[in-house]
């Protein structure tokens, strides 16, 4: 799952838990326009601390940390200092 969020490409996957378990680690990424067409990650998020029962609900909860990251970091004129 992906979108393009004020100006920046955020995503949400999911991470399977340890062999045998049956949940799921949410994973948000935050991606930027590189030069000739290339996109480049300036941000990745791994919540451990929450796990899912559904992938879906993990991969939404991915792209919603992104959208945080991305409210609280960008300013109008690149990312903030210390993010």
């Amino acid at each position: 799952m992906m979108e393009r969020y004020k100006g920046y490409w955020i995503s949400g996957s999911v991470v399977p838990g340890p062999p045998n378990t049956r949940y799921w680690d949410s994973l948000g990424s935050i991606l930027n326009d590189g030069r000739s067409g290339s996109v480049v990650e300036i941000g990745r998020i791994q919540d451990g601390g929450i796990t899912f029962d559904l992938a879906g609900l993990a991969a939404w909860y991915g792209i919603e940390i992104s959208r945080m990251i991305v409210d609280h970091c960008s300013t109008t004129s690149g990312w903030a200092a210390g993010c």
